[in-house]
């Protein structure tokens, strides 16, 4: 219902970009298991994106508070290989990792780490997963 009140509202029609279909799901902590808060900094499309959600939230719950588990996200990529064009579904992290290379060849562990947000132990579970895949 959430989601169905934000795709209908104006904020979401006239400030969100159309290379980008945000999906929230809201869930009351009180009912779910606790997650660890891990933070990432994230693309700056990802990043407009949830400031209008967020906007949008807080003025249609107000006294509410929302908290992103960026741990439990998931993206699907849209890439161009040589050989055409291919969809990866990858974890928030993966994905913010993945769209650092949209600005270069070649980075460092440290660069990667600064550049994501994402902390040292998750960032190489996170890197190890995209260099170990099967394809």
């Amino acid at each position: 219902d959430v989601m169905t009140a934000f795709k209908q509202s104006p904020q979401a029609r006239t400030h969100t970009p159309g290379a980008v279909d945000l999906q929230v799901s809201v869930l009351t902590s009180g009912f779910w298991p606790t997650y660890p808060l891990m933070e990432a900094k994230l693309p700056k499309e990802l990043e407009a994106q949830q400031q209008v959600f967020l906007d949008f939230y807080m003025h249609k719950y107000s006294g509410r508070r929302l908290q992103w588990y960026n741990s439990l996200g998931a993206c699907v990529l849209r890439a161009a290989f040589p050989k055409g064009t291919k969809e990866l579904s990858v974890s928030l992290f993966q994905a913010v990792v993945l769209c650092m290379f949209n600005d270069a060849d070649a980075l460092s562990f440290q660069d990667l780490k600064v550049g994501s947000g994402i902390e040292d132990k998750e960032l190489r579970r996170t890197l190890q997963s995209l260099a170990c895949g099967k394809v």
